[in-house]
């Protein structure tokens, strides 16, 4: 390559003395000014010196991690809350049964809700011999405590309770051998693992009409005679 060929390329091809836009096979430039950078332009992202930048657009990753502001809940929606809460607080009271009425509450010197633990499979059939029967239970909640202090029962107890005629509804076991004070109770029959509520009173031996069938382990310890009883869900 000689001298000149090199000043040429230099100079885009464009003869040594003469003006770019002129000559032979050169057209004369007419369009804006091509821009100019600084330094201070290329740090600042084009943006002149005195202005903000811009928004980004929404959609951007800055837009999309942007923190949003929530308002709280809507008035209607905290009714509607606690309109739910309620009902649901209402259906779950009314299929609790306590087992409560007018005569459990107050029969008998003591008053309590005891799980039922174990009973026979069948009751003996003893002909006409109307036996009270001891069952074992587990005292889950106390309601009244014996008025005297003999018999101080807490929720763990194990008390032996006897019933009048076991095989038969309590609503129907009033006889009378037992007289014309109240005895009885809606429950229709003992199913282990239930809960029942009961008026209770002692000594056992001296309540019970013709005599009580006691197979229950450790003997003379915690005997009641129920007075009334109810299921309850408890």
């Amino acid at each position: 390559m000689t001298a000149e060929s090199a000043a040429s390329a230099l100079t885009g091809g464009i003869p040594k003395d003469e003006p770019a836009g002129e000559g032979t096979g050169n057209t004369k430039y007419d369009g804006p000014a091509p821009a100019t950078f600084s330094a201070a332009s290329v740090l600042t992202g084009g943006i002149p010196a005195g202005e903000h930048a811009p928004p980004p657009p929404v959609g951007t990753p800055a837009a999309l991690n942007a923190p949003h502001r929530h308002g709280g809940p809507g008035r209607l929606r905290g009714v509607l809350v606690i309109v739910v809460v309620a009902t649901g607080i209402w259906l779950l009271a009314s299929r609790v049964q306590t087992g409560a009425d007018e005569f459990v509450t107050s029969l008998g010197r003591i008053e309590v809700t005891a799980r039922l633990m174990d009973r026979p499979e069948q009751f003996p059939n003893l002909g006409a011999y109307r036996y009270t029967y001891v069952l074992k239970y587990k005292v889950l909640k106390v309601h009244r405590q014996d008025p005297q202090g003999k018999y101080r029962l807490n929720p763990g107890d194990e008390i032996f309770v006897g019933h009048y005629k076991p095989w038969m509804p309590r609503s129907q076991i009033k006889d009378a051998d037992w007289g014309d004070a109240p005895l009885g109770g809606s429950l229709d029959r003992f199913v282990a693992g239930e809960a029942h509520r009961l008026a209770l009173d002692y000594e056992m031996q001296d309540l019970a009409p013709s005599g009580a069938l006691d197979y229950c382990f450790p003997p003379a310890v915690n005997r009641f005679f129920a007075i009334w009883i109810n299921p309850t869900t408890y």
